[in-house]
């Protein structure tokens, strides 16, 4: 599917996990304790089924072999391509972008930092149309501006390259969401951080204090929503029309996110 709709996407049409990884790559994302090793795909498969963001976080972060850190790459990358949401995609654009930065590669067909610009545009994607979903709208407003702080290195690298680039790029990102989204199921990432799931936190939530950020002073109190709390979807009769809209303009939204000064 991707092979012939996104020729940036090199990652899955050009080169293996093991043409991605060169020593200098796999070195700095590895962990020195060597203890630390990557949960196996089921595993990893059921943390992705239950939601349980926090802990697969911790699990893909770093690994400490490089067996571990191409099948990372791989699992990300079936992963995305099965229909995975925000999480995945944004975590696949992150491991290009390391790799990338380790080559340097100057062949914009075979630099996974435009890999990682393709998957981080399609993340955005997922943002705007999937978010169109969301009860409280204030959560995916939230993450775009997280997730342009968070790959604010990716979206720099973006703006400087060649139009032509930049075009193919909006071209490919937009295939993919197109043949993505009927994989898809309700993101509900997406949909938290909001202004509902904070009330929730403050009425019935836990509390406790974390480190003060440097330069403040005071207490800082972390405050987070009850267990059992999960955000509310919208029913296909709302949220429809806004994604027909947002998909219309996305073409124009994508190329003015590249244009935009860092």
């Amino acid at each position: 599917m991707f092979r012939q709709r996104a020729s940036y996407l090199f990652v899955v049409g050009f080169l293996s996990v093991a043409d991605l990884l060169s020593p200098a790559a796999v070195a700095q994302q590895l962990l020195p304790d060597s203890s630390h090793s990557l949960p196996s795909d089921a595993d990893l498969d059921a943390l992705l089924a239950a939601r349980n963001w926090n802990a697969l976080e911790s699990s893909l972060i770093r690994v400490s072999n490089a067996d571990d850190a191409g099948r990372r790459v791989n699992w990300l990358r079936t992963r995305l391509v099965k229909g995975g949401g925000l999480f995945v995609a944004s975590n696949f654009a992150r491991n290009l972008w390391l790799i990338g930065a380790d080559l340097k590669l100057q062949d914009p067909a075979n630099d996974p930092r435009v890999s990682a610009g393709l998957i981080s545009l399609y993340a955005y994607e997922l943002i705007v149309i999937d978010g169109s979903k969301c009860e409280d709208q204030s959560a995916p407003v939230n993450w775009i501006s997280r997730f342009l702080t968070s790959h604010a290195n990716i979206f720099a690298f973006l703006k400087q390259q060649p139009q032509a680039v930049k075009l193919k790029l909006v071209d490919g990102a937009i295939a993919i969401e197109r043949n993505a989204a009927p994989l898809r199921k309700d993101d509900e990432l997406i949909c938290r951080g909001g202004i509902q799931e904070m009330r929730a936190g403050l009425e019935r939530g836990a509390r406790h204090q974390v480190p003060t950020a440097a330069g403040q002073i005071g207490k800082t109190v972390e405050v987070t929503a009850p267990l059992d709390w999960t955000p509310k979807f919208l029913s296909p009769d709302a949220y429809g029309p806004v994604q027909d809209r947002a998909r219309a303009g996305m073409r124009e939204n994508l190329l003015k996110l590249m244009e935009q000064p860092s």
